[in-house]
């Protein structure tokens, strides 16, 4: 499985500190190991990031920032067929608000 890693630079903008933002959370499972991927908006709210928590042997994480929607979706969705075919399980899946 190969994931590009995108490095997001700190936001400059803080929104305010009482604000939530939605969080959709795939936890997906093979054996003994995790990876879960997170899709929401970034720090300053705009654009999607996509960030994904590989198991400790892997490389850590990932981050991938889009300019809409649909292309997040469009690259979660193709990233769930991948470890699916890697022998992957959705375990849980959460919708989230999340403080900011």
């Amino acid at each position: 499985m190969t994931i590009c890693v995108t490095v997001v630079s700190p936001a400059i903008a803080h929104p305010h500190p009482r604000t939530s933002v939605r969080v959709m959370r795939w936890t997906f499972r093979r054996d003994h190991e995790t990876v879960v991927c997170e899709l929401g908006l970034n720090r300053d709210n705009s654009a999607y990031e996509l960030r994904v928590e590989l198991p400790p042997h892997a490389s850590g994480y990932s981050i991938e920032s889009f300019d809409d929607a649909m292309s997040a979706f469009h690259r979660q969705t193709a990233m769930e067929r991948t470890l699916v075919a890697d022998g992957w399980s959705l375990e849980s899946f959460e919708s989230d608000r999340v403080p900011r």
